[in-house]
């Protein structure tokens, strides 16, 4: 069985890197199996399955893929009013979660909500709701600023639900992948290897998001690599919500629920490692709130976030 279940994830990641090699979305959405299957007028439906490569050891959707679906959910409907190949970052993204257990399948539906008025940012608005197994589990809220594509990177159009070709290219084999494929191979394999002896998942171990207790607090450092980078090279932001829930959870041990999440981001996760360091700020009987910052090469801020955490009953 664990075999079996080690093999379906080292196919969805060759599966990914495959459809990563055709302009659009980025191999950290599509080794998750990210799907479009409805796109309205401002709105749009984002899922990916329960799969091994998206879920915990007890089945359920891991944190930082609903994290990183939801960033990329809240963008589908702002990028229906930017030209094709536009690119838009997020500035602030707000997370408040129902307590409901991440079993199933998850869906998000987002809206655009306009843009802010009067100010030279030009913020782009959106709102969404997910749902795991159809049971609601997280309602998000975020902002976006429109940015030039960048010069001499990757074509960034069309996403695939711009694009009228579905049909998936042919898988890919060991002997296909250039170097930037096999350092991703690489970092698959290891996280299989370590997985295999001790939880936490493999999509944590994949990630290296790995916080310990420092301190008053956690710690987590991060090797990057083109296994968690959007298109244009730097990680992807959900990646950097999911290190930042993390390493506020292992902060207070003892507030085991994640109750909600509010994040800026401030610069392009970029570099050869990230440092999250969370710091609690208040820790009461049965609620506690942390401060968590990101900071890449040359110590540079890359995330500010706060956190809310409860205890069980």
């Amino acid at each position: 069985m664990q075999q079996r279940k080690a093999d379906r994830i080292r196919a969805s990641v060759l599966a990914g890197m495959a459809r990563d090699r055709i302009p659009g979305f980025s191999f950290t959405g599509f080794f998750l199996d990210t799907d479009w299957p409805r796109i309205g007028d401002g709105s749009a439906r984002v899922t990916i399955p329960a799969a091994p490569q998206a879920t915990d050891t007890n089945g359920h959707v891991e944190l930082t893929a609903l994290l990183m679906t939801l960033d990329a959910a809240l963008a589908t409907p702002v990028r229906m009013f930017i030209q094709p190949g536009e690119r838009i970052a997020t500035t602030h993204l707000h997370a408040q979660f129902t307590g409901a257990t991440l079993d199933g399948d998850l869906q998000i539906d987002a809206l655009f909500e306009g843009a802010t008025q009067g100010d030279a940012a030009g913020q782009l608005l959106a709102r969404g709701s997910a749902q795991a197994g159809g049971v609601p589990v997280c309602h998000g809220s975020a902002s976006f600023m429109r940015l030039p594509p960048p010069p001499g990177g990757r074509v960034l159009a069309p996403l695939p639900w711009q694009d009228g070709n579905r049909a998936l290219p042919a898988l890919l084999t060991a002997a296909d992948l250039d170097a930037r494929e096999r350092a991703i191979l690489a970092a698959c394999d290891a996280a299989l290897a370590d997985h295999a002896h001790a939880p936490p998942s493999f999509l944590r171990r994949f990630w290296g998001l790995l916080p310990q207790a420092d301190g008053d607090g956690a710690v987590c450092r991060v090797a990057t690599g083109p296994h968690m980078a959007n298109r244009v090279g730097h990680v992807q932001g959900g990646i950097l919500l999911g290190l930042a829930a993390h390493t506020a959870m292992q902060a207070v041990p003892r507030h085991a629920i994640l109750a909600n999440l509010s994040a800026w981001f401030l610069s392009p996760g970029k570099g050869a490692s990230l440092e999250c360091r969370s710091t609690p700020i208040h820790t009461g009987r049965s609620f506690a709130v942390v401060k968590s910052e990101i900071i890449g090469s040359g110590g540079v801020r890359v995330m500010e976030a706060v956190t809310a955490h409860a205890a069980p009953a």
